[in-house]
C-alpha cells in the first residue's frame, strides 16, 4: 500500500506542476458506449453501458501525463455472482518522460497506477502500480515500445462466488512485490484509421500472476461530421485478463473460482469536451 500511495503522490504532484506550466495543452475527452463483459471459461456474457473521461497533457519539457476514469453499468442477468452490484469502475493514472531521444528513437521512464473495482467476473479490487524503464520508436506510421520494471500487485476476489465453492472471506487477497513487462504497438491504417495493441505480464518470486492484453481499432469521423474540430472518433476495443488464482486455492476444496479470465468488448463514441 505504501508503494502505491507514494507513486500516486508523485504522479499527481507532477501532473499538477505540469498543468500550471502548460494548462492550455491538456486534451480533455469523453466517451460513451456499450460493452459485453464476458468470461470465456464459462461462456458468460454481461451487457451494459459505459462512459469515460480522460485527459492527456504533454509539456514543453517533454513529459507526458495522462489519466482516465471509466464507469460501467451492467444489465445484470449474470449467473456468476449471486450478489453482484451492477455498477463498477476503473481508473488509470500515468506519466512518462525521456532520458535520451534521437530522431525517432528514445529511452526513458514510465510510471502508472491501474485500478479495477467490482467486476462481474468476481474481482473485488485489482490495483497495480509500478515505475519502469522504456525504449521506444516513434515513426510517422508506426510507434512501438517495450518497458520493464517492478512494483506492487494487489488482487482481491469477491467473496460471493467463492462462497459457493466452500470458501470464506479469509485468504482472498494477494498483495505482493512483483515485476512487470509491457509491449505496445500502434500503426496508422490510412488517414482516418489507427490500430493499437498492448501486452503486459506480471510475475513475483513464485511465478506468473497475470497476463493482460488490449487491442483497439479507432476511426476518426471528423469528415463524417462536417470537419468537426472536436476530433470525434468511433473506437472498437478488446480488453482481456488471464489471472493465476492458484495462490487463493485451498487443499480439499474446489478452485476458488470456476474461471480465471475475463474479456470486455467495447464500442464507444469519443470526442473532445
Amino acid at each position: 500500500m505504501k508503494l502505491s500511495r507514494t507513486l500516486a503522490a508523485l504522479l499527481l504532484t507532477s501532473a499538477a506542476s505540469a498543468g500550471a506550466a502548460a494548462e492550455a495543452e491538456a486534451d480533455w475527452r469523453y466517451a460513451i458506449g456499450v460493452h459485453d463483459f464476458a468470461v470465456p471459461d464459462v461462456d458468460s456474457h454481461t451487457y451494459g453501458l459505459n462512459g469515460r473521461v480522460s485527459v492527456d497533457k504533454r509539456t514543453d519539457g517533454g513529459r507526458h501525463f495522462y489519466g482516465s476514469f471509466d464507469l460501467f453499468w451492467d444489465h445484470d442477468k449474470d449467473h456468476l455472482d449471486p450478489d453482484h452490484v451492477p455498477v463498477w469502475w476503473q481508473l488509470n493514472l500515468g506519466a512518462e518522460g525521456d532520458f535520451w531521444r534521437a530522431d525517432r528513437m528514445r529511452l526513458g521512464w514510465t510510471a502508472n497506477i491501474d485500478t479495477r473495482i467490482n467486476t462481474a467476473s468476481g474481482i473485488e479490487r485489482h490495483i497495480t502500480a509500478y515505475p519502469a524503464l522504456v525504449g521506444g520508436y516513434d515513426g510517422p506510421t508506426v510507434q512501438a515500445s517495450l518497458d520493464a520494471g517492478a512494483g506492487w500487485f494487489f488482487l482481491e476476489i469477491d467473496d460471493d462466488a467463492p462462497r459457493l465453492q466452500g470458501y470464506d472471506r479469509s485468504g482472498l487477497r494477494n498483495s505482493t512485490f512483483a515485476y512487470a513487462a509491457t509491449g505496445k504497438l500502434a500503426f496508422k491504417l490510412g488517414e482516418a484509421w489507427t490500430f493499437s495493441g498492448r501486452a503486459r505480464g506480471w510475475w513475483d518470486s513464485h511465478g506468473a500472476l497475470q497476463r493482460h492484453y488490449q487491442a483497439a481499432l479507432r476511426a476518426d469521423i471528423s469528415n463524417w461530421m462536417g470537419g468537426s474540430s472536436k476530433q470525434p472518433a468511433l473506437v472498437l476495443s478488446a480488453d482481456s485478463y488471464k489471472y493465476n488464482l492458484d495462490v487463493y486455492n485451498r487443499l480439499g476444496l474446489p478452485p476458488v473460482l470456476r474461471w480465471n479470465d475475463d474479456l470486455m468488448i467495447r464500442f464507444v463514441f469519443e470526442t473532445k469536451w
